[in-house]
């Protein structure tokens, strides 16, 4: 009766624990048992912690496949087909040269004026330092090799003025306008019609364009000179005319001056001089073609 007394008191004990066949009992502390359930808890959780690191990766791997791997292959393998409607969207149209290898440009860009008639008080090129004068940045090129041209032959090209602004240019009209008053006998408005004449008022100037430049010469005595010879010559091939020629204030509403050179092309200069036309005189000839 003890015996089995002694083995429920064993068995009931919580500090011991039952191995083998024979029911037999060893002593376990409870701190033994706190550490044991401890690390398996510890297990626990790592397993879990393994379990959402391993989803999230998942997650994150199909997101890039999804919204990354996925749209490149299929655009590698399927390109989209150009557009059938719009031929000019498939495929830019290549840039055309002429003989000196300069670009050949439209006559929306070679002959845009800025005069009387077709004013303009804001606008502005995209310039390019050429020597020591700015010019529209789409004729550097071909002045450069104007006056390399021209140094070949023995002749050097100094410019004095480029694109001149809108600010600039209204206080040259305005120098112009004291100058002549000063010199003689004018009010101030025959001055200022007498400097439109001489100096275009700001907004009606061809050197805003940046497609204008004037030589350092003297404007009298300029057409007696071997350069200006050698210019009416030969700068057409590379797209430059003389900007106000004789007998064309008529066109030009401006004085004759022949150190003033204007870029319009080598195809539009090679016809101006053929029918000895200035600017605005061309652009009304085309317009009535």
């Amino acid at each position: 009766m003890a015996r089995r007394r002694r083995k429920q008191y064993l068995i009931g004990n919580p500090s011991r624990s039952q191995l083998g066949w024979g029911r037999r009992s060893v002593f376990v502390s409870q701190e033994k048992q706190a550490q044991h359930q401890a690390a398996r808890r510890i297990k626990l959780w790592s397993r879990v912690v393994a379990v959402v690191v391993i989803l999230g990766l998942a997650v994150i791997a199909g997101f890039f496949l999804w919204f990354y791997l996925v749209p490149y292959f299929h655009q590698e393998l399927f390109p989209p087909a150009p557009s059938v409607s719009d031929p000019a969207a498939s495929e830019a149209p290549l840039p055309v040269y002429d003989e000196n290898g300069l670009p050949v440009y439209s006559d929306e860009v070679n002959l845009f004026t800025i005069n009387q008639t077709s004013p303009s008080a804001d606008y502005v090129p995209e310039l390019t330092q050429v020597d020591n004068v700015q010019v529209d940045s789409r004729i550097a090129d071909a002045l450069r090799q104007l006056s390399a041209a021209a140094r070949e032959d023995g002749y050097v090209l100094i410019f004095t003025d480029g694109y001149v602004s809108y600010e600039e240019q209204e206080k040259r009209y305005l120098a112009t306008v004291e100058q002549l008053m000063e010199d003689g006998d004018l009010t101030a408005i025959m001055a200022k019609t007498k400097a439109r004449s001489q100096t275009p008022m700001a907004g009606e100037s061809d050197f805003q364009t940046g497609l204008c430049l004037r030589l350092a010469a003297d404007r009298e005595t300029f057409t007696q000179s071997k350069t200006y010879t050698w210019l009416k010559n030969n700068m057409g091939r590379f797209g430059f005319v003389f900007r106000y020629p004789e007998d064309k204030v008529d066109f030009t509403d401006l004085d004759t001056d022949l150190t003033v050179l204007r870029y319009v092309g080598s195809e539009n200069a090679a016809a101006m001089q053929q029918r000895s036309m200035c600017l605005e005189e061309y652009i009304n000839y085309l317009d009535v073609q």
